[in-house]
């Protein structure tokens, strides 16, 4: 399956370890394209339906569209890089604004 910055896909975060968040959920592939095509992982943001007003950089809120179900927050503070093997299926795409406010909410938490 070709993974682009943008898609949201079905993930499989389990097994965890202490308070990161498991369980099968939609995340963001937020790596690249080119990584994406030449290693085994992939750099993902989970997504949870618990919906948090006010709360940038941390989360991003995402509608509901496509396959994904339910309108979510990108938990941008708990990305991570996994195995591409936990990957199940691709449920939608977001739009090139939404990917830059993303990277953009990354930057600030990177730079504080």
């Amino acid at each position: 399956m070709e993974l682009c910055r943008g898609d949201i896909c079905l993930v499989n975060f389990n097994p965890t370890k202490g308070a990161e968040m498991g369980k099968l959920r939609p995340a963001i592939i937020i790596s690249c394209e080119d990584d994406n095509d030449i290693l085994d992982t992939v750099i993902v943001i989970p997504l949870s339906t618990v919906i948090e007003l006010n709360t940038m950089p941390y989360r991003f809120h995402i509608s509901a569209r496509d396959k994904l179900e339910k309108s979510s927050d990108a938990c941008v503070y708990e990305v991570r890089a996994l195995s591409k093997i936990r990957i199940k299926e691709k449920l939608s795409k977001l739009n090139s604004d939404e990917i830059s406010s993303i990277q953009k909410c990354m930057c600030d938490i990177l730079m504080s």
